[in-house]
């Protein structure tokens, strides 16, 4: 648990690790320089031990506590979170039950201390607690990160053959899981929700850079075109030619994916070019045979809010398969 002045919420979260079911456990506090002095508040536990970061920011608290951790399983969690009290267990006999799963996440809750959360957090947490098996995991992995930070569990040997954290500039945890895929390891999460994921306003992700959308694209291009590469796959089409399919053509063109042209749905877009390169405008219940002109891989970048549902819908309906001839990215 790497923590930076969590105050009043620090102790919560503390409780509820302490207070987990079935399970024997360390509780490893990183220290990430905090000046609100909670941590100097905590109850003595024989299970609970205290580290101080070496330098500031979570990645280095985490390389931390990887360095010094004991167990022969590792569990994140988050200085402002609560953990419900069967979630370790959970986890580890889902582990333990699933062999060909790696890393397990967990279904969430996200709450504010006074009102509901926000509608767009609303919408992540349904989205996420969707995104539940091997397989829907896989089928969204570039979409969005599928597995809250705070939920995750696995062992530490495959943390450690990892690398553990990387230091770049997005998200710490998505640039972990987009390694973690790269490799071949599986994710997936068991029934129920495990984790109130706590939302307000000094949440990192709300403050963080590295956390906004331009930072998650980046990070989505450049895994996504190893992942390309991996399949000797150097060309695709990008389904949406607005803003999000504009900034995937550019980023994955930079890193030496060669994009042959772009599908829209605009009758506005008709004749005209994006990026030097041809749009193609189908209407929105294209036929087979107009389907099967763009049968290669294709990136669907379209982000409006229910569109990336339909087109997947659609694209299955006619045989396509995720990952063969197309990948969902937005």
């Amino acid at each position: 648990m790497p923590v930076h002045n969590a105050g009043d919420y620090l102790s919560i979260a503390i409780d509820s690790i302490l207070n987990q079911t079935d399970v024997d456990l360390e509780l490893l506090i990183i220290d990430d320089h905090s000046t609100d002095k909670a941590i100097g508040k905590l109850a003595h536990d024989n299970r609970l031990k205290l580290l101080k970061s070496p330098s500031k920011g979570i990645v280095p608290a985490l390389n931390e506590g990887l360095k010094h951790a004991k167990g022969y399983w590792i569990a994140r969690m988050d200085g402002d979170d609560i953990a419900l009290p069967h979630r370790l267990v959970r986890q580890r006999d889902f582990l333990l039950k699933n062999h060909n799963i790696h890393i397990c996440g967990a279904q969430v809750e996200i709450f504010k201390d006074s009102g509901d959360a926000d509608q767009g957090y609303r919408h992540y947490q349904d989205w996420i607690n969707a995104q539940q098996s091997c397989i829907e995991i896989s089928n969204a992995f570039f979409v969005e990160s599928c597995i809250p930070h705070p939920t995750a569990f696995m062992r530490k040997d495959h943390l450690l053959d990892l690398g553990g954290y990387h230091d770049s500039e997005w998200p710490e945890d998505y640039d972990l899981w987009c390694r973690a895929y790269i490799k071949g390891l599986k994710f997936a999460k068991p029934d129920g929700i495990l984790l109130r994921w706590r939302d307000y306003q000094q949440r990192t992700s709300r403050q963080d850079e590295r956390y906004a959308k331009q930072q998650f694209l980046k990070c989505k291009a450049h895994y996504l075109a190893q992942y390309l590469k991996n399949k000797n796959i150097n060309e695709c089409r990008i389904w949406g030619a607005g803003p999000t399919g504009l900034k995937f053509h550019d980023l994955l063109e930079n890193e030496g994916i060669s994009v042959i042209g772009f599908v829209d749905i605009n009758p506005r877009l008709v004749g005209r070019k994006k990026r030097n390169k041809n749009v193609t405008v189908i209407n929105s219940s294209p036929n087979e045979r107009v389907l099967n002109k763009f049968r290669a891989m294709n990136i669907i970048a379209v982000s409006t809010r229910g569109a990336r549902a339909q087109i997947n819908d659609l694209l299955m309906s006619f045989g396509w398969q995720p990952h063969r001839e197309f990948i969902l990215a937005a």
